[in-house]
């Protein structure tokens, strides 16, 4: 095996390496969302309550086709090397419309932000109607720090006390008397936080495209390498 050849099949490995952690980074994120965030899941909109799931099985895929590249890099396998830069490129491809399909999705922000608020105001609705609703909307308030679906003045709209979770100390008394109410409503800050979070994760899903591409390419370069050595040695 010559020198360049070397260097390549040490760089599919350290981009890997990369790759596996980060396809760890995102079953762990996915886990933990999940967990922290699954009392309230029922507040977004269906599309958006699967994205820790989708986290998880994507990291999953990510991680195993990350071992799938180092093993071949290590083992010289042309076999493993050809079949893990195609999975790269079908991930790359799926990314790519999923992200298209995202950005036409969020692009119009009036109805991106009307499906929200109608997502937050179903809940607040059914909130004095059954259980399920009621925690869902008092996890919402307690980790966005908001209250009801446009302000705490919601709950006097329907003759209803500011519950604690409105607060950030749940151990007082919650009203708008004492100032010590959260004065945004849950529709506005979900909205504000999923814009932020989904910029971040436009980010890292860009880093990892190119980590994809370099990955693919020199996966197949090193397999194209292998087999050209392999042939010169038989016929040598």
């Amino acid at each position: 095996m010559g020198c360049a050849t070397g260097i390549v099949k040490y760089l599919v490995f350290l981009a890997n390496l990369i790759f596996a952690l980060a396809g760890l980074a995102l079953v762990i994120v996915g886990i933990m969302i999940k967990l922290n965030v699954g009392e309230a899941s029922s507040i977004f909109p269906k599309e958006f309550s699967l994205a820790p799931v989708l986290s998880i099985i994507i990291g999953a895929i990510v991680f195993i086709t990350a071992f799938l590249g180092c093993c071949g890099a290590v083992k010289e396998s042309t076999c493993m090397l050809t079949t893990y830069s195609i999975v790269l490129l079908t991930i790359f491809i799926l990314q790519v419309a999923v992200g298209v399909y995202a950005f036409l999705q969020i692009k119009d922000k009036g109805k991106f932000e009307q499906t929200i608020h109608q997502s937050v105001e179903t809940t607040f609705n059914n909130m004095y109607k059954n259980q399920e609703s009621n925690e869902t909307m008092q996890v919402a308030q307690r980790f966005l720090r908001c209250c009801g679906v446009n302000g705490p003045s919601d709950y006097s709209s329907i003759s209803k006390p500011i519950p604690n979770s409105c607060c950030p100390n749940i151990h007082v008394e919650c009203n708008t008397l004492n100032n010590n109410a959260y004065d945004v409503g849950c529709a506005q800050e979900l909205v504000r936080q999923l814009e932020r979070y989904s910029k971040i994760i436009g980010g890292v899903a860009i880093g990892i495209a190119v980590v994809e591409i370099v990955g693919a390419v020199f996966g197949l370069c090193l397999a194209s390498s292998i087999k050209n050595s392999y042939r010169r040695h038989i016929y040598a």
